[in-house]
């Protein structure tokens, strides 16, 4: 049985549509960070501790949201270990 085109498309379209709505909503946060480190360029003064460095703004705050994303990460894989 041969696949058509029109069948592709209405499997992706049902899948799309039947994603969770936590995806969707991840999806939203990261297009919505992504775009508020993109219009933050300007370079500025990070200290921490007894460092010190002029960074763009866009990669600190990017550096914020990476951590983020792994406490995130690894919050959740310890509270699944415990159910």
């Amino acid at each position: 049985m041969a696949s058509t085109p029109e069948g592709g498309a209405r499997s992706l379209g049902r899948r799309i549509a039947a994603a969770p709505p936590r995806l969707w909503l991840a999806l939203v946060l990261l297009v919505l960070g992504a775009s508020f480190i993109a219009q933050n360029r300007a370079t500025v003064r990070v200290r921490w501790l007894a460092f010190s460095v002029n960074w763009p703004l866009w990669l600190a705050l990017l550096v914020v949201m990476v951590i983020g994303v792994l406490i995130g990460l690894l919050a959740r894989r310890r509270s699944a270990k415990r159910r």
